[in-house]
Formats: structure tokens, C-alpha cells, sequence
């Protein structure tokens, strides 16, 4: 028996596992910004903050797992569209810290 396989096919798949692969880190580091936001919120004394931050950091964290294989899906705009949301989220969390800051002080 011999098996044919379509080296194009499995090029698409392998770029799509990386592309994949390289938007789930994206989110990731996100995350982790978020997180530390937090932290740097816990720090200074912001509460509101704190909450906001380690509930985006919490979720944020929870879409990078579960963010779908290339095998799972046909293309990768749902990523890169989850990936901006998480990276809009952590830059107006970025921005809310020394707001908060400002207004209290």
C-alpha cells in the first residue's frame, strides 16, 4: 500500500500551528502585563484597580489556554482578533493606573 501525502497540505497546516502558536504567546504576554499591572496596582494602594486588573489578568490568561490548535480551525483572525482585545485591555489598564493615581492623590 502506498500513501500519498500532499506536502502543500501539510506546509498549510505547519503555518498555521506557528501562526497559531505565535498568537497564543501574544496573548500570553499580554497576560502577563495585566498581571503586572496588578501587582504594581496592590503596590500603591489602588483597590479598584486591583480587582479590574486581576479579573482582565484571570481572563486574559484563560483565553491564551484556551485559544483553539489549527487543527481545530480554519483561519487565524479569531486569534489575532482575541489577541488585540487582550492587548487593548492591557494598555487602558496601563493608562487607569496613573489616572487612578492622579485622582487620589
Amino acid at each position: 500500500m502506498i500513501v500519498v501525502t500532499d506536502a502543500a497540505h501539510d506546509s498549510v497546516n505547519d503555518d498555521r500551528d506557528r501562526s497559531s502558536l505565535a498568537w497564543q504567546r501574544t496573548m500570553a504576554q499580554a497576560a502577563l502585563v495585566v498581571l503586572f499591572a496588578a501587582v504594581t496596582s496592590i503596590r500603591v494602594g489602588e483597590p479598584l484597580v486591583t480587582i479590574g486588573a486581576a479579573i482582565l489578568a484571570v481572563a486574559a490568561f484563560g483565553l491564551a489556554a484556551v485559544a483553539p490548535s489549527a487543527g481545530r480551525r480554519a483561519a487565524a483572525w479569531p486569534l489575532m482578533r482575541t489577541a488585540a482585545t487582550i492587548t487593548i485591555i492591557a494598555g487602558l489598564l496601563g493608562a487607569a493606573l496613573p489616572v487612578a493615581l492622579l485622582v487620589t492623590a
